[in-house]
This record gives structure tokens, sequence and C-alpha cells, in this order.
């Protein structure tokens, strides 16, 4: 019986596919992308290696000591295809489609499915910007893909939080999805104020704001940029608990930025209202 079932999952974009399970086994010796998929995950599950691309000595004792945690897997140092879908297991379990309860709002189904990456602890790994989480969030690319952006320009929070609403449509039967695909908050906030869902923080009351929608900070002194956004679990008197991605959890250990829960008081917010 295989270890671990195969799932539909949702693709975040139709010519991108996360590489979520192998056909053929990788071992020591080999070089290239796979190994260096092999090495993230690795690091990910707390087994640490150098990421590299390189399979070498180090990388078959990792391997080895990851088979061993598993209590499941034969330690052989060699990654066939059981013990690669236990690596990318989390991401597979991320994109698990989720059954709207009767009743279910569209807000409702875009908290349920931050909740879901969550609960993953997806994660930057190898560098700023890098890894099988950000590749997912920015659909394959590992840095923004608007080329107008500064180079180090940290994007993936609005590839996080478009990525989650398309997950949540998906799962509501939607042909579209609200606002589109984004990795520019400045281009999310021009998007919602076309769909006139752009509320301004100061002009927002928090029962107004409904859970699933959108915060964007403001940049220091501007009105009209925007650098970082998240999404809303819920809007109380006098701060906002959200997901976010691309961020950093002030309890946490990792240095990377990752999908975490944050409060963040109104000061400096608008909103992007999802219903």
């Amino acid at each position: 019986m295989p270890l671990l079932t195969k799932r539909t999952t949702i693709r975040p974009h139709a010519k991108f596919h996360p590489t979520l399970e192998i056909s053929s086994t990788v071992r020591r010796g080999q070089h290239g992308e796979i190994v260096r998929f092999i090495q993230e995950w690795l690091v990910l599950h707390h087994v640490h290696i150098d990421i590299d691309s390189d399979y070498g000595p180090a990388t078959e004792q990792a391997v080895r000591d990851f088979q061993g945690s598993s209590g499941v897997l034969p330690v052989t140092g060699v990654v066939d295809a059981e013990t690669y879908a236990m690596l990318a297991r989390p991401m597979v379990e991320a994109l698990r489609p989720i059954t709207p309860p009767a009743g279910a709002t569209l807000g409702q189904m875009i908290a349920a499915c931050a909740l879901q990456h969550l609960g993953q602890h997806a994660r930057e790994v190898g560098g700023q910007n890098r890894g099988p989480w950000v590749r997912l969030y920015l659909r394959g690319d590992e840095r923004p893909p608007d080329k107008s952006l500064p180079k180090g320009f940290d994007a993936w929070c609005a590839g996080f939080a478009t990525t989650i609403i398309a997950h949540a449509a998906k799962a509501m039967g939607a042909k579209s999805t609200p606002l589109g695909y984004h990795t520019n908050c400045n281009k999310l906030a021009a998007a919602a104020e076309k769909e006139k869902r752009f509320v301004r923080g100061e002009k927002a009351k928090h029962h107004e704001i409904p859970t699933g929608s959108l915060m964007l900070i403001r940049n220091p002194g501007r009105r009209d940029r925007w650098h970082h956004t998240g999404v809303v679990m819920q809007a109380l008197p006098d701060h906002v608990l959200l997901v976010e991605g691309n961020s950093a959890n002030r309890t946490s250990e990792s240095p990377s930025g990752e999908v975490c829960r944050r409060r963040r008081p109104y000061s400096k917010l608008d909103f992007v209202i999802i219903e």
C-alpha cells in the first residue's frame, strides 16, 4: 500500500505544476534541479543540509536521517517515489480541496484555505524568495515576475494571498476569481479599486471588514503605495488578526519569510473587501 494516497490538487496556474511526485529514483552522484528540490524539502523537515544541487555523501546521510525519523520508510539513502511523496506531503496537504459547508461564503473559504496553508508551515528555504513554497505562490518563479520591481523586492505575500483566493474560489465552484493573480501590492490595490472593493483604513469599521478580506500596509508617508498584504481572519475593534505570507512571526525561530499569524493595529492599513 502506498504511504501517501495520491489526492487531487488545485494547480495555481495552468503552466505551472509543483513537483509533488517523482517517477524515477534519485541517488548519490546525481546533480541538478530535482536534487535541489530534495534538499529544500529536507531542510523544511528540519534535516539540515546545504542546498547545492549535488547529491553527495552529506545529502545521502540527510536522506537516511529523514527516512529513519519517518518510522515507516526503509532507510536507504536513496529517494524513491515514496520517500519524495513523504518529503512533499506538506504541500499536497496545503493544496487539498476543501468542501464548503452549507452556507459558506467565499470569504470564509478564503480563511479556511489560508489556515490550511498555515498548518503546513509554508516558508522560504535556501534564501530570500526561494524554495518550493515561494515557487508555488509565484507560479514557478523564485522572484517577482514583474521585472519593473526593484531587485530583491519581497512580493510573495501578494502571490500567497491571491493564490489562496483562487484556491477558495475553485472550492466554491467559481469560474473566475476576484481581483485576479498579483505579486505586486500596488497592482492588487488598483484592481481592488477598479472592482470597488478597496476601503481606506480610516474609513473602515471593524464590523464591516468580513473574514477573508485582504489588508494592505501603506508605505511610510504614502497613501498610494503599499508593500505588504495578508488575509483577514478577524477584524476586532482595535486590531486585525491575519494570516500573511512572507512575514515573520515574532515567536518563531525561523529567520525566513513564512506563512504565519499576525496581529496588526489599524494605523497605516487599508482593506480589500471580499465576502
